[in-house]
């Protein structure tokens, strides 16, 4: 096992515009290892992931990189396109990665025995290509962006029997089915638990669920849009631990709803008595979204780094979200990690995080964000990534 100064864990948030692009790096300095969690929209592989991949590869001398694992936390085209882009790289002889197992859910029987009536419906009705019934005759965007995902999912799905690569180890779907669950990624040197989607939480919502239904077009694009891809995003645990038994921590959490999350993280025996839980690092989710999110989730999940993948689209980061992290948030050494700052044609970013810093002074202190030319920001938990 690596020694304590050699030993790295570090998260690298690369920018992928509005979406998710997470390198994983571990093990020990001399022989790194890479694990990718989403590859944000189409246009981030061309953009970002393959030249940051590629620069890797060269600086380690190792060509193709061997990417351990490739996790896809759900469906949504700002996490899977980058991912079936490299997915169709594979192979070729300018491709700078080599990877042959992959994790994700898509709505195949199995995940879908899980899922309450109504989505269960609201995935039914993307499989109708009639046009919708609205007054222009066009697709909703909603629905329209639901089957284009759904049609990546799918995409991604025919590459990978192409490269027979090996998917979800041999599980059918992924789902915590009370207390912890853990995957085998690298567990010599990670432990992986999967906290969401859970079974528990998703039994519980039926009730509710049910009486809500899905009336028409309009609900449907809605309905899987805000809710059915989002409850199947995978969230996950990794811990390291150096030599010397230090452990550290990372909750990554996809586009999951923060009471979901809280849900999982509960089924799974993570919070103390009080209800709450500590983590070296927080990918927080949806993109810093205050549709997703409520102040209480961050008084009771807490963590050293707080990292946000977003660039204004859809008004992420909020500024509701950036204040709440600053309210629950400890009272010495967090970081917030943003991937962009400001972007011309998104001005709502600049101005909600002004608005943040207006409202909470002590944010800018503990406020970080990439640096202008860098691919992404890098969250080092143990020795710094120097490649």
């Amino acid at each position: 096992m690596a020694t304590r100064r050699s030993a790295i864990f570090s998260l690298e948030a690369l920018d992928a515009a509005e979406g998710d692009a997470l390198i994983l790096h571990y093990g020990g300095s001399a022989a790194p290892r890479h694990l990718l969690i989403d590859g944000g929209p189409r246009g981030t592989w061309r953009r970002t992931l393959g030249p940051r991949l590629a620069q890797i590869a060269e600086r380690l001398g190792q060509r193709p990189l061997e990417l351990r694992h490739i996790l896809v936390t759900h469906l949504d085209g700002d996490h899977i396109g980058g991912v079936l882009a490299l997915a169709e790289s594979l192979g070729a002889e300018d491709c700078p990665v080599q990877c042959d197992r992959f994790w994700l859910n898509t709505f195949d029987g199995a995940l879908l025995a899980h899922l309450p009536a109504p989505a269960r419906a609201a995935m039914a009705a993307l499989d109708d290509q009639a046009p919708a019934a609205s007054g222009d005759g066009a697709h909703p965007t909603g629905l329209e962006a639901a089957r284009a995902s759904v049609r990546q999912g799918q995409g991604l799905l025919e590459q990978l029997e192409r490269l027979q690569a090996v998917v979800n180890g041999g599980a059918t779907s992924l789902v915590a089915d009370g207390g912890p669950a853990t995957l085998p990624l690298d567990p010599a040197m990670l432990d992986v638990q999967l906290v969401c989607p859970n079974i528990a939480h998703l039994r519980k919502l039926s009730i509710e669920w049910e009486r809500k239904g899905v009336k028409d077009t309009a609900a449907t694009a809605d309905y899987v849009d805000t809710s059915v891809f989002n409850l199947s995003s995978l969230v996950i645990v990794v811990t390291a631990r150096g030599a010397d038994g230090r452990k550290a921590s990372m909750l990554l959490t996809g586009d999951a709803r923060g009471d979901h999350v809280l849900a999982g993280l509960e089924d799974a025996g993570l919070l103390d008595a009080d209800g709450r839980v500590y983590f070296d690092v927080l990918k927080v989710p949806h993109h810093g979204s205050d549709r997703n999110l409520e102040a209480d989730f961050f008084r009771r999940v807490q963590a050293r780094h707080y990292v946000i993948s977003a660039d204004g689209r859809h008004d992420n980061p909020s500024t509701d979200t950036l204040v709440w992290i600053a309210a629950g948030a400890r009272k010495r050494g967090w970081r917030v990690w943003l991937t962009n700052r400001t972007n011309p044609l998104r001005p709502a970013l600049a101005a909600n995080i002004a608005a943040a810093l207006k409202a909470a002074p002590k944010l800018k202190t503990h406020l970080r964000t990439r640096e202008s030319g860098a691919p992404g920001v890098m969250v080092d938990l143990m020795a710094r990534v120097e490649y």
